[in-house]
């Protein structure tokens, strides 16, 4: 197939173009929630059949503590910290008997890729991020990542393809032919 990224990197997705896809297939990340038009939809950015996706990535939540930190369809993304580093509202999880924790930063979820072109998203600059919490961790995740980038782009892949040939969508993964129909409809109506 050739497949490829564009720019490898975190992308942030027009909104608006995020709650129109939601509203086709509820398995694409929005909320219909105040401020939620702050929280960026990020993700990675790669070309898969004749579209170009976008790999995002969600905040972390308890119940992935107990998920697999690398699957077909996922990667946990963490770091390794010391009792001392914890904060109230971190997830995290004792590593043996030693006094260090898994700490989750985020999930980057292949299975709810969504189609996208350079008009719909905007590659994020960290150098030019103004908050140094939120750009550490962008910084901590694009470094956790960048060494499983040829892994990403080869899952997307083989996930993309099995779905568009069998035509069968598993449970919480989005449809991606529904999906390029509904991008073909927003670019149409713009």
């Amino acid at each position: 197939m050739g497949v490829s990224y564009e720019n490898f990197g975190f992308y942030k997705v027009d909104i608006n173009y995020v709650k129109y896809l939601h509203s086709r297939d509820s398995q694409v990340f929005y909320k219909n929630v105040s401020n939620y038009q702050r929280k960026p939809h990020l993700g990675l950015i790669t070309k898969l059949g004749k579209y170009t996706y976008c790999i995002p990535l969600t905040s972390a939540k308890n119940r992935h503590l107990n998920w697999s930190n690398i699957t077909e369809h996922n990667y946990i993304i963490y770091e390794i910290i010391k009792s001392e580093e914890i904060h109230k509202n971190d997830i995290y999880k004792k590593i043996g008997q030693t006094d260090t924790y898994k700490k989750l930063l985020s999930i980057l979820e292949i299975r709810k890729m969504i189609p996208v072109d350079e008009e719909l998203c905007e590659y994020i600059d960290f150098s030019r991020e103004t908050d140094p919490s939120y750009k550490d961790l962008l910084e901590k995740e694009y470094f956790f990542l960048k060494p499983y980038r040829d892994d990403i782009l080869k899952k997307a892949e083989v996930l993309y393809e099995k779905q568009m040939t069998t035509g069968i969508v598993k449970t919480c993964y989005c449809n991606f032919k529904l999906l390029e129909q509904a991008y073909n409809n927003y670019k149409l109506k713009k």
